[in-house]
């Protein structure tokens, strides 16, 4: 049974990653293995540095709603 319900699931796995669905026409799944020389993907770290920030813009706004 699990051989056949292969056949839609690995259709339904092609076409949801399909290149010609998600991306630009000049661009493929391999450009994005890695950024080119000097530049940098946004790493799930640099959304840490939201909350400082916030925190910080959330207390003078405090201050100076007083």
């Amino acid at each position: 049974m699990a051989t056949a319900a292969q056949g839609p699931l690995s259709l339904l796995w092609g076409w949801l990653w399909s290149e010609r669905f998600w991306l630009p026409e000049n661009v493929s799944w391999a450009d994005l293995e890695g950024p080119a020389d000097g530049y940098g993907y946004p790493r799930g770290r640099h959304i840490l540095s939201v909350f400082p920030l916030a925190a910080g813009i959330f207390f003078v706004r405090l201050l100076f709603e007083r």
